[in-house]
C-alpha cells in the first residue's frame, strides 16, 4: 500500500504553560500543504518492524513511523510484521511536521492492514503519545488544535492558499525551542486572536489571514538565526502578504494571494537557499 504523507503549516501558534509532564499546551491553526513524503507498506510474516528510506537517518528505531508501528503492535498484540519505506521529501527538523505526518500515516494504514479497525478517537489518543502534531495528521483536515495537540476542532470550508516555503538548511530542535520559550519571563503578548484567523479562513479572505498570522516561536528563531531574518526580508521584497516561521522553525512560510506572484518569488528564491518549494494549502 502506497500513501502520500503531507506536511503542515501553522497559520497561528501560541504556546501555553508547561505541564508537569514536560509537555506544553498549545493553541494553533494548522493546515495541510501539498508537499509530501511517499510512504509504502509491505506486510511481513516475520514478527518485526523494518523501516527503509532514501534518508539513512530514518532507518532506525527512533523514527516516529517505527514508534507508531511498535505502539500498535504492543497495544493490540499484533504478531505480524511490517516493512515501511519512506521516500523523504519534507525537510527534517524543519517545523513542517514530516515525522509526525509519517507516524500518523503509519497508524492509519496499519489500523487497516492489521485489521485492528479501532476508531479515530483511539488513534488520536495513541498519536498524542508520539508527538503533539500527530493527532492533527490523523484527523487530516484544517483545524484549530489545542491542549497537547489532542483537541481538534475542524475548520469547515478551508481555503487554498499559495505559499512558498524556504528552509535555510539548518536544524532547530523542538525541545530546544520550547526550553527557550520557557526561559522568557513573558511570552509575546500578541493581540492577534485565533478566532480572527478562523473567521478569515471561513470568509476565504487571504489578506486577513496574513494580517492575523502569529507564531510564538517566530521572534525567537529569527533572533537566533540571522538567515531567517534575511529570508523574511526577501519575502517582503518579493511581495509576500506576510511571512512567518512554521512550527518551531526554521522553515519560513511566505503567503501570497496570487499564484503568479508566488511563482515569481519562488524563481527568485530557489537558487538562494537549500530548499525552496512552491505549494498550496488544502
Amino acid at each position: 500500500m502506497d500513501v502520500n504523507s503531507y506536511a503542515k503549516v501553522n497559520l497561528y501558534l501560541k504556546v501555553g504553560k508547561r505541564l508537569k509532564s514536560g509537555y506544553h499546551t498549545i493553541q494553533s491553526v494548522m493546515q495541510l500543504v501539498k508537499l509530501h513524503d511517499f510512504v509504502s507498506f509491505e506486510k511481513l510474516k516475520e514478527d518485526e518492524i523494518i523501516v527503509e528510506s532514501n534518508n539513512r537517518d530514518l532507518e532506525g528505531k527512533n523514527n516516529l513511523a517505527y514508534k507508531a508501528a511498535e505502539i500498535l503492535k504492543n497495544e493490540f498484540n499484533i504478531k505480524e510484521g511490517i516493512k515501511i519505506n519512506i521516500e523523504k521529501n519534507i525537510p527534517m527538523a524543519a517545523g513542517l511536521g514530516g515525522g509526525s505526518s509519517d507516524a500518523a500515516t503509519a497508524l492509519l494504514i496499519l489500523n487497516k492492514l492489521w485489521s485492528i479497525k479501532t476508531n479515530q478517537k483511539k488513534l488520536i489518543e495513541i498519536g498524542a503519545k508520539i508527538g503533539s502534531d500527530v493527532p492533527f495528521f490523523i484527523a487530516g483536515e484544517t483545524a484549530v488544535v489545542e491542549g497537547m495537540g489532542d483537541k481538534i476542532k475542524p475548520v469547515k470550508k478551508p481555503i487554498s492558499i499559495n505559499v512558498v516555503l524556504v528552509n535555510p538548511g539548518i536544524k532547530v530542535s523542538t525541545t530546544w525551542a520550547y526550553k527557550q520559550l520557557d526561559k522568557l519571563k513573558a511570552k509575546d503578548a500578541t493581540k492577534k486572536n485565533v478566532n480572527e484567523v478562523v473567521r478569515a479562513i471561513r470568509k476565504k479572505d487571504i489578506k486577513k489571514i496574513a494580517e492575523n498570522m502569529h507564531n510564538d516561536f517566530d521572534a525567537l528563531i529569527e533572533k537566533k538565526h540571522s538567515i531567517v531574518k534575511e529570508i523574511k526580508i526577501n519575502f517582503r521584497k518579493f511581495d509576500a502578504l506576510n511571512s512567518m516561521v512554521v512550527g518551531s522553525g526554521p522553515t519560513v512560510l511566505g503567503m501570497y494571494d496570487s499564484i503568479y506572484t508566488a511563482r515569481e518569488a519562488y524563481f527568485k528564491l530557489k537558487d538562494l537557499y537549500p530548499f525552496v518549494y512552491l505549494t498550496k494549502t488544502f
